[in-house]
This record gives C-alpha cells, structure tokens and sequence, in this order.
C-alpha cells in the first residue's frame, strides 16, 4: 500500500519541532535547514521559527517599534518585501537590497547575529563601505540583549579547593560578591567571606526563608523540600523550548544560587548527593542557554560543572545523560572532532562500569552515532546507530511517551537521529 508523502512545509515543521524538542536552538535550526534545503540564510532563519513571510513581518514591525526604530510605523515590513529581501541579490524574480537598519531588525526578530543572516552572494554585492558598516555593527552592538551568567564560578559550590565539605555539591569553591552588574569574583580567605544570604539575588534569598519554611513546618522535613527540586528541574525540562534562553538564565540563575546554600545547610548523605544530582542538571539546563545566547566558550564550563556534579551525586543516568547532551551539542556548535570523541571514550568508560539501566545511555548512544559519522567513521556510526534503536526498544513506555520534556526519548526523536547519521552517510532514502 503506497505510503502518503507529506509537504514539504509539513516536513519541516516536524523537523524543527524534534530539534526544538532536543533542545537546539533557532540558529542551529537555521544551519540544518539550509544544508539540508539547500537555504539562504535569511529564509533559513525565518523557516527555524517557523514563520510565514507575513508572521514574519509582524514580529519584525513589533521589534521596529519596540526598539524605537519605526514607532509610528511609517516603514512597515510587508510579508513581499521580505521575500525580496531574502532572494537578494538573485538574479530571477523581483529582489531588494537590504539595508543595514533592515538587517538588523531582522537579526533582533530571528535571535540572530547580523553576520548569520549573511552569505558569500550578499558579501560579494555590498560594497566595501557597507562590508565595513555591517561589521562595525555586528561587533558594537548586538541585535538583541544578551544575558550572560554572573561572572562567578558555575560551581555553586561550597568547601575549600582543595577540601570537601560533607554538604557541599562536590565542587570546588570560589567565594564571590555580588554587585550591580552582576557577580564579581574576589580574592579573599572564606573565612572573611560573607556568608549567608547577603550575596544571594534578592528573590533568591526570600525563596532560601521559604525553604526553611517548608522544611520547619512539613512532615518529612528535607524530604519534602527534595521534592519541589525535582519539580523545579521537571519544570525546566518542560519549559525550555518555549522560554526565551535569557529568561531562563535569570531563572537558573537564582535557582542555583539558592540551591549551593540549601546544600551547605544539609547534613543527610543521601539528600546531599540528590541536591548534587539536581546540581548537575540545572547546571546542564545552563550550559545550554548559555549557549544559545552566543558565549559558548561560559556554556563549556557550565557542561564541566554538569558533569562534576553528576559524577559527585554518584547517579548512572545523570552521568550519562549529561554527556550525551553534551556531545549533541558539541557537534552542532562545531567543536573540534577530537574533542568531541573525548566526550565519547568518557561516556563509554562509564558504560563499561556495568549496571546502566536503557534510559540512561539513550542520550549517549545517539550522540556517539552523530560523533562517529562526523569523524569519518563510518562502520562505527552504523553499529552505534543500531545500537540505538536496539536500546530504543527497551525504553520504559514513560520514556518512549514523553513527547514534552527533555528527558522522553520518543520515536520522533529516535527518526532525528536516524535522519542526522543517515544523511551524513549518505544514505538519503533511509534518511528521510
């Protein structure tokens, strides 16, 4: 029986929805539209969020008039004029040069950096003063706000550097004050270093009196303030394609401010290795949006510190996951390969130890398919990928159902990867 073919737009729908879903973020979107589609990079970019040219248009009038660049209106955005701007300087059809102030309104709509919404075709037609211009803005101001983490360590640790405090996450500790700008790194002996909530964002202090609430006044004491951790941490699995990543870092954070002090508080062994737990995936969550925001070489520190704080809590599948976050990310921020496959051999050594439930390497398998094509290898990149869909079949029903948060592994996510290693085979029938 003929299977039905869907659209194209169908298509990429589900494409960008899996990647989103992963995690991605627009401009990696973008980057895997226009390999795939063979895309400009500006229609690349409009189609990563899924716009039409009149949704487009909109958002980029509202930025318009957001920024101060059209409060009345007067230079409206049409859904043509934008397909004009996108087929510059083609040499069929209608087309329109865009101007710097276009493209960098179309840079703030779309999250973007003017210089991604460029390609050697547009650079090859500006002239050597507009070359000029569009580099002096892409370097001066960024089209957008970026929020970068608090310039103190991502450690939200407690304890000496070279001691280990019982109640600590595990990691080593740098004392930090904070100012107006944000956190700002001091030498100074811990012992003269203010302790308490003085350091702590304003909105993180009152949630540590609300914690000590909970924990004063409910049965069960630390067990129930574990509790709304983890919900904290199921919440951000949830929220995280849908929030924009600086939104999410002013969240995370307070969140692991307020988290590093309820873990030097707490005495138990057993809830000290669940707040290192928890540590390492807010810590993954972070590493993320930092990220998608442009400062990759933060989000490499915040994925060490995942990956300490894993390894401190002692759990299998956070180690695990971490990791395999880790490597899908890396590839798509274009780390180089031998750097990426390190990422491989320490998941694997972790594997070996044994006793590793199948939700646990999910993550890891794919991303050592993904890791291995990439390299060239691609005998290993076929064995790995079964080795996928092999473990694919012994997920928990709860992880196979999970379509809404980071930890499923559903069968869309299960077509992405196999999309991802069989394109890059070169095997384009398996592929789609």
């Amino acid at each position: 029986m003929p299977t039905a073919r869907i659209s194209l737009r169908e298509e990429q729908d589900d494409l960008r929805s899996r990647m989103r879903a992963l995690g991605l973020s627009h401009g990696q979107v973008a980057l895997e539209f226009a390999t795939r589609y063979r895309l400009r990079p500006r229609e690349a970019w409009r189609r990563a969020h899924g716009w039409t040219y009149s949704q487009a248009a909109r958002q980029i009038n509202t930025v318009a008039a957001q920024t101060g660049f059209d409060t009345d209106g007067r230079a409206a955005m049409t859904g043509p004029t934008l397909c004009e701007v996108e087929k510059w300087p083609g040499s069929t059809g209608r087309t329109r040069k865009p101007t710097p102030r276009t493209l960098a309104l179309l840079a703030t709509a779309y999250g973007a950096q003017i210089q991604d919404l460029l390609d050697l075709d547009d650079r090859e037609h500006f002239t050597a003063a507009e070359r000029l211009t569009l580099d002096g803005l892409s370097r001066a101001a960024p089209p957008q706000p970026i929020y970068v983490p608090p310039e103190r360590s991502p450690d939200f640790a407690v304890g000496s550097d070279h001691q280990q405090e019982p109640a600590s996450l595990g990691l080593p500790d740098r004392p930090v004050l904070r100012r107006a700008g944000g956190m700002v790194e001091v030498a100074v002996d811990r012992r003269d270093f203010l302790a308490g909530t003085a350091t702590l964002p304003p909105f993180a202090a009152m949630e540590l009196t609300r914690h000590d609430l909970l924990s004063s006044l409910t049965a069960g004491g630390s067990g129930a303030d574990l509790d709304e951790w983890r919900q904290v941490v199921w919440e951000y699995a949830l929220s995280y394609g849908s929030s924009p990543p600086a939104v999410l870092l002013r969240r995370l954070d307070t969140d692991l401010s307020m988290l590093g002090t309820v873990a030097r508080r707490q005495t138990d062994d057993t809830a000290v290795r669940e707040l290192r737990r928890i540590g390492a995936l807010l810590a993954a969550f972070t590493a993320h949006a930092t990220a998608d925001v442009g400062d990759l070489p933060a989000s490499q520190r915040w994925w060490r510190t995942a990956k300490q704080a894993a390894d401190a809590s002692g759990d299998l599948h956070t180690r695990l996951w971490t990791r395999g976050r880790e490597i899908v990310r890396a590839l798509y921020e274009q780390r180089p390969l031998p750097a990426v496959l390190d990422l491989v051999a320490e998941a694997d050594a972790i594997t070996a130890q044994g006793g590793v439930p199948p939700e646990a390497v999910q993550e890891y398998l794919d991303g050592k398919a993904r890791a291995f094509v990439r390299a060239g290898r691609n005998d290993d990149a076929r064995t790995a990928l079964t080795d996928v869909q092999a473990n694919f079949e012994r997920l928990p029903d709860r992880v196979r159902q999970d379509t809404a948060s980071w930890f499923g592994w559903s069968e869309r996510a299960l077509r992405l990867a196999e999309s991802y290693t069989y394109s890059h085979l070169g095997d384009y029938t398996r592929a789609d």
